[in-house]
């Protein structure tokens, strides 16, 4: 396990960095889904290693090894903090470790939607895996449903009620603070999404980032539909970008389970 600092602010985050037995050729932050401990992400992280790129797995701010002590309640942290300053703070230690090496991006859910907030990420292509923006307009029928229901009613009486949002309580990932929530709540209702933090800011890296962007997305994935796919491929609005659509059974977590999956993957990653 490694410790490093965020952008901007320093905190320090938890996470793990492997390396390939020789010499890496590049490196690759993989950035993980709300509320998802790095450690789901280390045996497709084990594999990039194999392969001789080095490997940033971490936790968000809050969550898993970057949680503080003690309750989230009345721990301050915030969507766009994810983004800005941990994304950032893991492409400052890759940057400063291998420099000269291409840097790799591999997002999953939230981690995707991040990436954008990254206003000079030197990234050379980014791999989006079941991702698509959270605007729950961008789904339908039942989803769009659930999703409205999550923005409006969810979440803003779960943290009213703990003072952060208690996902351990059913079953879904690590619990997230207040801020993170509501902040996510506040951009799940506007159709620009996170877009409409970053408008202001310059477009920050949904326009500044000109690489290859593959979205791999699956026909089961409720929680990130083909709707919401293109929605989130919209924002990043200067990249060359792709999307494939595969059928499942996979849903929203499966890639990661999937090893018979990653070498095409990571061989487009790479241009192998």
């Amino acid at each position: 396990m490694i410790r490093f600092p965020a952008r901007h602010d320093g905190f320090s985050l938890g996470g793990d960095l492997l390396l390939p037995e020789g010499p890496p050729k590049a490196c690759a932050v993989v950035a993980g889904a709300m509320a998802v401990r790095a450690k789901f992400y280390a045996p497709f992280a084990r594999h990039l290693a194999e392969r001789g790129i080095a490997s940033l797995i971490f936790d968000y701010r809050g969550i898993g090894a970057s949680r503080p002590d003690g309750s989230l309640r009345g721990f301050e942290a915030w969507f766009h903090d994810w983004g800005e300053k941990d994304i950032g703070g893991a492409i400052d230690l890759l940057k400063g470790r291998f420099p000269g090496l291409p840097l790799h991006f591999v997002g999953h859910s939230a981690g995707s939607q991040l990436m954008g907030l990254v206003a000079d990420a030197p990234i050379a292509s980014a791999l989006f895996v079941a991702s698509g923006t959270a605007f729950w307009r961008a789904y339908r029928g039942r989803a769009r449903a659930f999703m409205g229901t999550l923005w409006y009613l969810l979440i803003p009486t779960f943290t009213t009620v703990y003072g952060y949002l208690p996902m351990r309580l059913v079953g879904q990932g690590d619990d997230v603070p207040l801020g993170v929530a509501r902040e996510w709540a506040k951009w799940g209702k506007d159709p620009r999404y996170v877009f409409s933090y970053a408008e202001p800011r310059g477009g920050l890296g949904y326009t500044g980032y000109k690489g290859r962007l593959r979205m791999l997305t699956f026909e089961d994935d409720s929680y990130a539909p083909k709707t919401a796919a293109e929605s989130l491929l919209s924002l990043y609005t200067n990249a060359r970008k792709e999307l494939q659509l595969r059928p499942g059974p996979m849903g929203h977590f499966g890639f990661f389970r999937n090893p018979a999956l990653w070498p095409e993957q990571v061989a487009w990653l790479t241009g192998a």
